[in-house]
């Protein structure tokens, strides 16, 4: 295993200790209880996460954190000592579930407010950070979404050419079967949920990191240039829309020359998808439907500003940033939200074109991928997004390249959860699941943006208080610094 990552877990042994007692003291001060009577939504619509048509008039119940009945009002006994939420007219959703997160310790109320209840943390932090974000929501200590803890990165040594290839702080480097199982077991030690690998693994070490994974019963969510290695490792998942560009591309000298010039900043990664070779789309369908492997495009960080609906997203954006609730925001968070949409604003009209045929590919592979049965699911990725809204933004641009609002919505629901391992208890409102709900009002059936007007919200039965507050602090705050954030390649 690359030694200085193992003497940077060393050096984070003493810090995670102060990390883990601060849960610890956190959790014996705060005790949440879930509501020990009954609570009964009444009359909305239900759109349930499975993908089933939606189910007008709907009657949801739970209690004690979980979900005890759904049905339509007529054939669901409403027990009488229960506190009835009349939804009339508004909609009924799972708690939303971003699939892409990269958690930092300022986005709590932001992914709340926007009725995220789950945030899957891809990386980019310290293993023993992220597990005390975990435990402290659990324990009530900290106000923010559920967390399923990815560890560190696993990737491989950088290739022929990349030898300055800039890392996330906290990746663990390996180049042999070994190292990829002993550094697969050292995170399961530490309590993760799931794995993220990324895209410098040779296809062998990847394989053996993935069986290793798979034996302890987690799942291997991934970054991967080569989809068919991806599938035959066994991923549970591939991540952005790159996954596919690069695998359609047959010549490896065009390949490798494509990658070099995105990681070396010559080449913009949205302007690179123009060289996607759509002759190969059918074959990569087939193989992830064949072995049910999910795909995230998370297209929002790299092309919301060719969307139809751009202008919206960009005011949106710039209207949360100025909120004084949200003064507690780092300083570079509105610059780096506005970074994408001035990137297009100065590009070339050639470079326009390039980006909008790349962009147009991108969605005819989401289409087709869904057509052929495959599992899509979206997540924020919130580099140059802001967190929380970024998820939104991904269901707006689902709908744009043609996906149902329905098949859109399962995308943040319970297609996550089935990539997570989790759907038993997560992903849906049905009987004997964790009572998380949304409910929102008007129909994102006809608008998609209906899901950002989140009226009430509950988290393993728990009503969440929806608003900001100037004073949030993370009580728990993450022990490197947000900037700079060294991240191979350009948007």
């Amino acid at each position: 295993m690359n030694v200085r990552v193992r003497e940077q877990m060393k050096s984070q042994k003493f810090r995670a200790q102060i990390l883990f007692a601060s849960v610890v003291i956190f959790s014996l001060s705060v005790r949440l209880d879930a509501q020990t009577g009954p609570v009964v939504i009444v009359g909305g619509t239900l759109i349930d996460g499975t993908g089933r048509p939606p189910l007008a008039d709907a009657v949801v119940i739970f209690q004690g954190g979980r979900i005890r009945e759904v049905g339509r009002r007529g054939e669901v006994s409403v027990p009488p000592s229960a506190e009835v939420i009349d939804a009339k007219g508004k909609t009924i959703l799972p708690g939303l579930i971003d699939g892409h997160c990269h958690l930092r310790d300022w986005m709590g109320e932001l992914y709340l407010h926007f009725g995220i209840t789950t945030c899957p943390t891809i990386s980019n932090n310290p293993v023993e950070w992220v597990i005390a974000q975990r435990e402290g929501v659990r324990s009530g200590s900290i106000r923010g979404p559920r967390v399923w803890a990815a560890g560190n990165v696993i990737d491989g040594p950088a290739p022929e050419g990349l030898s300055g290839l800039r890392r996330q702080r906290s990746s663990i480097i390996v180049e042999n079967e070994d190292d990829a199982r002993k550094a697969v077991r050292m995170l399961a030690e530490k309590g993760v949920d799931g794995y993220k690998l990324f895209e410098r693994l040779k296809p062998r070490v990847a394989k053996a990191a993935a069986e290793e994974a798979h034996r302890l019963g987690k799942p291997v969510i991934a970054h991967s240039l080569d989809i068919f290695a991806a599938v035959d490792a066994g991923y549970q998942s591939v991540e952005h829309s790159w996954s596919v560009l690069f695998t359609s591309i047959q010549d490896a000298k065009k390949k490798t020359d494509l990658d070099l010039a995105r990681m070396t900043g010559k080449i913009s990664t949205a302007e690179a998808h123009a060289y996607m070779e759509p002759t190969m789309f059918d074959r990569i369908i087939k193989a992830m439907v064949e072995r049910n492997v999910h795909w995230s495009p998370t297209w929002g960080t790299t092309f919301r500003p060719l969307s139809p609906h751009a202008a919206e997203m960009r005011r949106q954006e710039s209207m949360l940033l100025k909120d004084p609730q949200l003064r507690y925001l780092p300083a570079y968070i509105p610059k780096d939200s506005e970074r994408l949409f001035n990137l297009f604003e100065s590009a070339s009209p050639e470079t326009r074109g390039r980006l909008a045929a790349g962009y147009k590919m991108v969605q005819d592979f989401a289409r087709r991928f869904v057509a052929a049965g495959g599992k899509i699911h979206f997540g924020s990725d919130p580099d140059y997004i802001l967190a929380g809204y970024g998820l939104h933004a991904e269901l707006q641009l689902a709908v744009d390249a043609g996906l149902s609002p329905i098949q859109a919505i399962q995308g943040v629901s319970l297609n996550v959860a089935e990539a997570w391992g989790k759907q038993k208890d997560y992903g849906s409102v049905e009987k004997g699941k964790v009572a998380d709900i949304v409910i929102v009002d008007g129909e994102p059936l006809k608008d998609i943006t209906a899901t950002q007007q989140v009226e009430k919200f509950f988290m393993d039965g728990k009503a969440v208080d929806l608003s900001f507050h100037p004073d949030y602090k993370n009580p728990i705050p993450r022990p490197i610094p947000d900037r700079p954030e060294p991240e191979g390649g350009r948007q």
